[in-house]
């Protein structure tokens, strides 16, 4: 799909983001909790919100004769998981699962998928009906300054419903908080010094906050990359997906000069008309590029006075062919004498040219009534124009109606979810808004709020 890997990489950045303030969240509790089972029902807590597991829970090893991991903490919506697994960190068969593992090597142990693992054995079935897709048992093991080794005898333990969630970074990361919760619980209970008020203040405002500075300016440096990675995916995207009229426009006028070349005798006049055409979209390829590019540099706009309802209509000679091959009829309601915009040219035409085409694919599965494009401009308060576009089409689903500006989302099997967000910071650069509402009775109504500027 041509969206996949920009709407993977957005996925990429709100995943590291979503990491990021979790483990922000758990490091300061950590540095004030009083005691060692808020400190354990907390982390629980806070790593099953926001969806991105749907259990976590902390189990400590018994002595007993089943050496069974039993737990101490739990959270979220597959709790009755727990239920019917039962671990152990011995050597018989409850002990080959993840906890069990992880306690006995001390590294962490994880599944990427649990219904087609081999080492996964009698609980598989139950996994799947708690919605448990892949799971990861991290010990509660970390190394104190001087070296030595602080064994919990015990396992941080998540389960996420998507399958291949743990890859290596995801593994450090959440590593790196076990080892934090770690050394909190250690300091509780005075393991780390040989007075327990000095150790517990002496860990809590260093070592800990050390090693939570440490992961953090991981995790931060992870979601840098990802935001670069992004926003070079946001780009490309967008000038794909912004070029992709005037490309489609210079093919169309070079097969039309093809075919005029081909009567006998040639039509020159036709053939000369459209290699025009060619020309005049490969140079508004061009501005287009230059435009997304100032955008995205944030670079100062070529603004201008221009008349808002000769930009209407030049967008709308622009896109006639297009307006006539969905069958569309126009209707204008343009207020003469409007104040004069301070604005871009070539960027306003891109947003009015996006909504006008979006509102002709809108319409392409209507039937029984009549296809119209209705575009209107007036004065808004004071010191402003108003534009809409209004199309007779099948609407926004009301869920989706919050969502139509987010970049890569789309509604469209080969959209590239760009238009609007696009539209929506071009808008906002002028000091404008953009929005959005339900037609009546039917179809889907864009706003664009401009103000008029000053000279």
């Amino acid at each position: 799909m041509p969206n996949e890997e920009p709407e993977l990489a957005r996925e990429g950045v709100d995943r590291l983001d979503r990491r990021l303030r979790t483990f922000c969240r758990c490091s300061d509790m950590l540095f004030q909790v009083e005691s060692e089972l808020e400190a354990l029902r907390s982390i629980c807590a806070m790593l099953v919100e926001g969806d991105e597991f749907r259990l976590a829970w902390i189990g400590y090893c018994e002595d007993d004769a089943n050496r069974t991991i039993r737990p101490v903490a739990k959270a979220g919506i597959a709790l009755h998981f727990l239920e019917y697994v039962e671990n152990s960190w011995g050597n018989r068969k409850t002990g080959q699962g993840p906890p069990g593992i992880a306690v006995r090597t001390g590294k962490p142990c994880w599944i990427n998928d649990i219904s087609t693992d081999p080492s996964v054995s009698g609980w598989a079935a139950v996994a799947a009906d708690a919605g448990c897709n892949s799971c990861i048992a991290l010990p509660l093991i970390a190394r104190d300054r001087q070296g030595r080794l602080i064994h919990l005898r015990g396992t941080l333990n998540l389960y996420s419903r998507e399958r291949g969630y743990f890859d290596g970074n995801t593994i450090d990361h959440y590593a790196g908080l076990a080892s934090c919760l770690t050394h909190a619980v250690a300091a509780l209970r005075g393991h780390l010094a040989e007075d327990l008020t000095s150790g517990m203040k002496s860990l809590r405002s260093g070592e800990l906050r050390k090693r939570a500075e440490e992961a953090l300016q991981k995790a931060q440096a992870e979601l840098a990359n990802a935001s670069r990675l992004t926003m070079m995916a946001r780009i490309a995207a967008s000038i794909a997906h912004e070029i992709k009229q005037p490309l489609g426009a210079m093919v169309a006028d070079g097969s039309a000069a093809l075919r005029w070349l081909a009567q006998r005798p040639p039509d020159l006049d036709e053939v000369q008309a459209s290699l025009n055409r060619v020309v005049m979209e490969g140079h508004r390829a061009g501005q287009v590029i230059e435009s997304i590019r100032a955008i995205f540099k944030q670079a100062p706009q070529d603004k201008r006075r221009l008349d808002a309802n000769e930009l209407i209509r030049e967008v709308l000679a622009l896109t006639l062919p297009e307006i006539q091959r969905h069958g569309v009829a126009v209707q204008t309601e343009l207020i003469e004498n409007l104040p004069s915009l301070l604005a871009d040219r070539i960027q306003l035409q891109q947003v009015m040219r996006n909504l006008i085409m979006n509102a002709l694919e809108a319409m392409d599965a209507v039937s029984g009534r009549a296809r119209v494009l209705t575009i209107k401009s007036t004065t808004h308060e004071s010191q402003g124009v108003l534009i809409t576009v209004e199309d007779s089409g099948t609407g926004i689903e009301p869920t989706d109606m919050q969502r139509i500006f987010d970049s890569f989302f789309t509604t469209k099997p080969y959209g590239m979810g760009m238009g609007l967000a696009i539209c929506q910071s071009i808008i906002e650069s002028h000091g404008g808004n953009l929005s959005a509402l339900r037609g009546y009775p039917h179809g889907t109504v864009f706003r664009v709020i401009l103000p008029t500027g000053v000279d």
